[in-house]
């Protein structure tokens, strides 16, 4: 009987000591999960009209705790106002995709990111006229940008899309580190990419397998000095469009294309 009686005790300060300690965690852990993964209506900034013929669209979104003023809006103004030589001639549209509803948070925005984008690239997919899309992430709009292309490829596989990653982050749903690094530029005809070495979040500093990566860390100068490094991409991306010197697959010449090595890596001085 003591024997019995002392397994029991066992039993009993384990359960206190290790077991119980432990179910605020799993329900925290549990709660998370199902917030993050619930289904949301997105169609408040999912639908986006597009004019009658359009050929060809650029879409881009911010990062984490950001919003489209910082570069998107003005990178989509641009690509307006003065599009690529190639793609003078088509009919273009240009949406800077806000999404602060659901940015603000680093463990939501890579699932959610990716799932507003799954359903804009569905939506756009539709259109009959539209042949190419063009779209441009920043930190978590990375995942915006990968879903949007996956989305899209599902429903029209000919569909020519274009993914650039602005010093993407490569956390996904908070646990999968690599996902970002794996995935980003895997669904994509062409994909590009403009890291910052100094930058410590995980993929923004490295090459991607399945893109063609440019490290734009050495560009940096005291005239854009007031920009932290996982800022910096953004702006050089705007810059280098200014002067025609980042590429655009649609249309493009295969030379302008052919000497990129996609996982590579070119240092830009």
């Amino acid at each position: 009987m003591p024997k019995l009686h002392n397994q029991k005790l066992i039993r009993l300060f384990f359960w206190w000591l290790v077991l119980l300690p432990s179910i605020p965690f799993v329900l925290v852990s549990l709660g998370l999960f199902i917030y993050t993964y619930w289904p949301r209506d997105f169609s408040s900034i999912s639908h986006i009209t597009m004019a009658e013929g359009t050929e060809y669209i650029t879409l881009s979104a911010h990062g984490v705790n950001d919003s489209p003023s910082s570069w998107s809006d003005e990178l989509q103004a641009l690509m307006a106002t003065a599009p690529s030589p190639q793609l003078g001639d088509i009919v273009q549209q240009h949406h800077s995709i806000n999404w602060q509803d659901y940015s603000s948070n680093v463990f939501l925005c890579s699932v959610v990111g990716k799932n507003l984008g799954f359903e804009i690239g569905k939506r756009l997919a539709t259109q009959s006229s539209l042949k190419a899309i063009h779209v441009i992430g920043h930190s978590c709009g990375a995942f915006v940008t990968l879903g949007l292309c996956e989305g899209a490829k599902s429903v029209n596989p000919s569909l020519i899309v274009q993914t650039t990653y602005l010093d993407p982050v490569a956390v996904y749903s908070g646990i999968f580190w690599q996902y970002g690094i794996e995935h980003f530029g895997s669904c994509a005809d062409f994909s590009d990419n403009y890291i910052d070495t100094r930058d410590t979040v995980p993929g923004s500093n490295q090459a991607l397998p399945n893109a063609y990566t440019f490290d734009v860390t050495q560009l940096q100068t005291a005239k854009d000095a007031q920009y932290p490094a996982h800022a910096w991409p953004p702006r050089y991306y705007l810059n280098a469009y200014k002067v025609q010197t980042v590429p655009v697959f649609y249309k493009a010449v295969p030379a302008v294309i052919k000497p990129f090595t996609k996982g590579g890596l070119v240092l830009l001085k």
